[in-house]
């Protein structure tokens, strides 16, 4: 497929002025979408095109697109479920420009977010760029991804690290543009032809697509970098809040499925890609998302009954997890601390008073 290569209608920023494709598709959740859309128009002053990619989406959420975005988007429904490699490979292979965006619906984009990721990859020539990933609290979900490899009896065992995971971020930090082993797949700023030959989208993977893809760009020799200048923010709820979503994200995180798919990937790459650790408690804590009863009937008020009843835990378990917190201060010398600490404080505050009063 012939593809634009840069359209240059702002000289003075060439960077700036490359027509981008933005590739938005739902990893596990439909709810978010009109949200996820209005943070890219709201913040992405840079010229760009629109593809909203999704399977087996509700007609409340197909309507709602074709109202509000269908002037401004090209919009492709598909009547079943697909994984996201199938979703974002539909978006890309409908691409016109040479680099796109690809976007999970619950990703929200910060002001000056897509200007950097170009600037990244024209000046490094990676394939594939990713920005830093932060949630509603702005604590870092990535800054750049690694892959631990380690060998146990010949077996190659590897690990995900997220670089940074947690880290408050406050007005600017000290990361630098880095390269990285793999990118999550939240918001991947790709180059389309790139991805499309090497199969960047394993079609038969509902997750750990992030590190298939990157082991693929790595043995085609493509850099991968992570841009930081870029800021993106993922969002999760505790307890899923639409009933609309429940059916997708179960369908997206059934276990055995996803198990079966890095068995996949083991025998595709002979790496064990993170199956072991506790992963599979991991899937459970996923899943937990969709509360019980609205796992045993899917609907819009078992939703707001197991929200409200994880609510009335947590309010019952909190007021212990306070005692049980000051108990364990009051033994191990916290408090002590607290009281020489303002102790000198109050000390150097008298000392100040009394220097100003003698001068």
């Amino acid at each position: 497929m012939e593809r634009r290569t840069h359209d240059s209608s702002q000289v003075d920023n060439p960077v700036a002025s490359e027509r981008c494709t933005i590739v938005v598709t739902p990893r596990d959740i439909f709810s978010t979408t009109a949200e996820c859309l209005e943070s890219i128009f709201k913040n992405t002053p840079e010229p760009f095109d629109l593809i909203v990619v999704m399977g087996g989406a509700p007609e409340s959420v197909k309507q709602m697109l074709q109202t509000r975005y269908g002037h401004k988007a090209r919009l492709i429904f598909k009547p079943e479920f697909l994984n996201g490699s199938q979703l974002r490979n539909i978006g890309l292979r409908e691409t016109k420009t040479r680099l796109a965006v690809c976007l999970d619906t619950n990703v929200f984009v910060r002001p000056n977010w897509l200007t950097p990721l170009i600037r990244c990859q024209v000046e490094t020539g990676a394939s594939e760029v990713v920005p830093l990933c932060v949630d509603q609290a702005n604590a870092i979900h990535t800054a750049g991804n690694d892959l631990f490899i380690t060998y146990r009896n010949g077996e190659a065992i590897a690990k995900m690290e997220l670089r940074c995971v947690g880290q408050q971020v406050h007005e600017r930090t000290n990361l630098r543009r880095s390269e990285i082993d793999f990118g999550e797949v939240h918001c991947q700023l790709l180059v389309v032809d790139a991805a499309l030959q090497v199969g960047f989208y394993d079609e038969r993977l509902r997750e750990g697509i992030e590190m298939d893809s990157g082991l693929t760009l790595t043995k085609a020799g493509y850099k991968m970098m992570a841009e930081p200048d870029s800021v993106v923010c993922l969002y999760y709820p505790i307890r899923l809040k639409h009933a609309m979503d429940v059916l997708l994200y179960r369908w997206k995180w059934d276990i055995p499925e996803i198990m079966a798919n890095f068995d996949y990937l083991k025998a595709k790459w002979n790496i064990d890609l993170g199956t072991g650790g506790g992963f599979k408690t991991y899937l459970v804590r996923v899943n937990a998302r969709v509360g019980l009863l609205t796992q045993i009937w899917p609907s819009a008020v078992c939703v707001v009954l197991d929200r409200a009843i994880l609510y009335a835990l947590d309010s019952i378990r909190a007021p212990f997890r306070k005692i049980a917190w000051i108990m364990l201060a009051w033994r191990t010398g916290y408090y002590q601390v607290a009281s020489r600490e303002n102790g000198a404080s109050g000390g150097r505050q008298l000392a100040k008073g009394t220097a100003q009063h003698e001068a």
